[in-house]
């Protein structure tokens, strides 16, 4: 699952050689000191762990926000989070067989983040550790109890590769942020937001008129047992705009505008926002007589940055290997290594690595995944054909070592994710040939039109067994495009939806130009950043159904 509104980005900050932290950061110090205390004392009881690793990650957090033109938020907090994480029994069977998260509770409510206190009051950190530790190993030696036990009554996993592999270990230092990184203009900003969103009391339709900014400034610890100790830095800066109308029927048409960057000083001019902001608010008008569309099943062209969401979705989760192991899950693709999966020009590989593309910053980018392995660039389809998967230090019976997908939020403990997923073909088409092929295709159909998705909203995707495995993309912006040549037409209340594997294979070109959807995605692990780079695509067929709608109407009253 992922939403287009939630940004985050990530820049690595001055890598230096890897001194000694005694002289540079305390808290790489503290957490080193604790670990190898806490290991020590931990090997002495009936449960000794055979691996331990403590993250710490602390945020600093600018937002700011107004509302038809006046300020609503003007906010600065700090938060410094501390997840261990402690393993019992052996490489091949651990508390963690089968499952992701070390804590009693599925990734949909969340285990509950421990925040230790900011500062270097060393006694008050050890105290807030030390609670921690003991709380998950109390519940590591109840979960390795209980799937030992397991093991002697149920059927076993297909997948027989170990619990937890091995990896390099690492060293790596950014030193902290400086005040300069730091600094953040707010009352600069505080009056852009307010000019953006005061575009919106031109049109007295519009119920909801916002804009927001947030400035992230984020410093991950990773210290294990095996001597990794990284220390990496991460800024974040965007800018969300949204304008929402609500039709005589009660449907909600909201329209959505994204600025990314690592700094602030980055994001684009005024002139550009606005003339974005003007452009939204008259396809927001445009939209509220639009008609609604009817149940549908044929070609379509998608945008480049409905396309990433589209791949993000319907394959990019189904290529994360870790899932895999469980046999719960659907494994689309486990057994289809060196088959074809998409059409032969086109290819899909997924890199952390990647720092900026085609002159946007990258979000999904980092240097260190959350199990302290470095990230690599995964070749994932070539020419077609499938050759790989995001792995983390969970093997599988296909993949026995990490590639530097393991990732998770604060509290979560990591899981293969997806970074920043690109598609490239090697036999693009300008825009009018991709039009051409579409309404060819739309005529052998016998269809009366055809439908162009612009904008999107984001989407979800279940790859279980116990459920249809499916996927929803929810468009906002999307047009008819007739085969007579009659002008595009502006719809409203449309959602893609389908199954994978048929979608792949309605795959037919794309374009020689690529867009960039930046986002944070949502899975067992929690809430990450991710990027998705892909060309506008036209498919064979989709299947569309109506977008379900509000049953309350408009205000009464007109707005202020």
């Amino acid at each position: 699952m992922r939403t287009k509104f939630l940004c985050l980005a990530v820049l690595l900050g001055s890598l230096l050689p890897f001194a000694p932290a005694s002289a540079q950061d305390p808290m790489l110090d503290l957490l080193r000191d604790e670990l190898k205390y806490d290991m020590e004392q931990l090997s002495k009881t009936e449960n000794p762990p055979y691996y331990m690793n403590f993250r710490v990650i602390e945020t600093s957090q600018n937002v700011v926000r107004a509302t038809f033109g006046t300020l609503q938020e003007s906010t600065f907090k700090e938060a410094r989070s501390f997840i261990p994480q402690i393993r019992l029994g052996s490489y091949d069977f651990d508390n963690f067989h089968g499952m992701v998260n070390g804590v009693p509770t599925s990734w949909f409510s969340g285990p509950s983040t421990v925040y230790i206190p900011m500062g270097n009051n060393e006694k008050a950190l050890r105290q807030a550790m030390w609670s921690e530790v003991n709380n998950r190993y109390k519940f590591a030696i109840e979960q390795y109890e209980r799937l030992k036990a397991a093991e002697k009554v149920y059927t076993k996993t297909d997948d027989k590769a170990p619990d937890f592999s091995d990896a390099k270990v690492e060293k790596y230092f950014d030193q902290p942020f400086t005040q300069e990184e730091l600094a953040f203009d707010r009352q600069k900003f505080e009056e852009k937001l307010k000019k953006y969103s005061a575009l919106f009391l031109k049109n007295p339709h519009i119920i909801t008129g916002e804009a927001s900014m947030s400035y992230v400034c984020t410093r991950k610890y990773f210290v294990s047992s095996e001597g990794a100790e990284i220390a990496e830095n991460n800024r974040s800066a965007r800018i969300f705009i949204t304008g929402m109308m609500k039709t005589d029927d009660g449907m909600e048409l909201p329209l959505n505008l994204s600025y990314f960057a690592f700094d602030p000083d980055d994001m684009p001019s005024d002139e550009k926002i606005i003339a974005d902001v003007e452009h939204l608010i008259a396809t927001l008008d445009k939209m509220r007589t639009a008609p609604i569309v009817e149940p549908y099943t044929g070609p379509a062209m998608l945008a480049g940055e409905a396309s990433g969401v589209f791949f993000h979705e319907i394959f990019g989760h189904r290529t994360e290997a870790q899932r895999m192991k469980n046999d719960s899950d659907g494994q689309t693709f486990k057994k289809m290594i060196g088959q074809q999966v998409l059409p032969k020009h086109f290819s899909a590989y997924d890199d952390p690595t990647l720092k900026n593309f085609e002159g946007q910053d990258m979000n999904g980018y980092y240097v260190f995944d959350d199990q302290g392995v470095r990230g690599q660039r995964v070749e994932i389809v070539d020419n077609g054909t499938l050759k790989g998967f995001l792995t983390t230090r969970v093997p599988t019976d296909e993949f026995n070592q990490s590639n530097g997908h393991a990732r998770a939020s604060a509290a979560y403990d990591p899981a293969s994710r997806q970074s920043n997923l690109l598609i490239t073909t090697d036999k693009p088409k300008t825009m009018e040939q991709l039009r051409k092929i579409l309404i060819k295709e739309a005529k052998a159909q016998k269809k009366e039109y055809a439908y162009y998705f612009v904008n999107v909203n984001g989407g979800y995707t279940q790859t279980g067994r116990t459920s249809p495995n499916a996927f929803n993309v929810t468009p906002l912006e999307v047009y008819r495009i007739y085969v007579d040549g009659r002008p595009d037409e502006l719809v409203r209340g449309v959602d893609l939806i389908g199954t994978p594997l048929s979608m792949f294979s309605s795959i037919i070109e794309g374009s020689d130009k690529t867009s960039v959807f930046t986002g944070i995605c949502g899975a067992e692990s929690g809430w990450v950043p991710v990027t998705a780079s892909s060309p506008d695509i036209v498919v064979k067929k989709v299947e569309m159904q109506r977008k379900s709608k509000s049953m309350q109407t408009p205000p009464a009253l007109p707005r202020p």
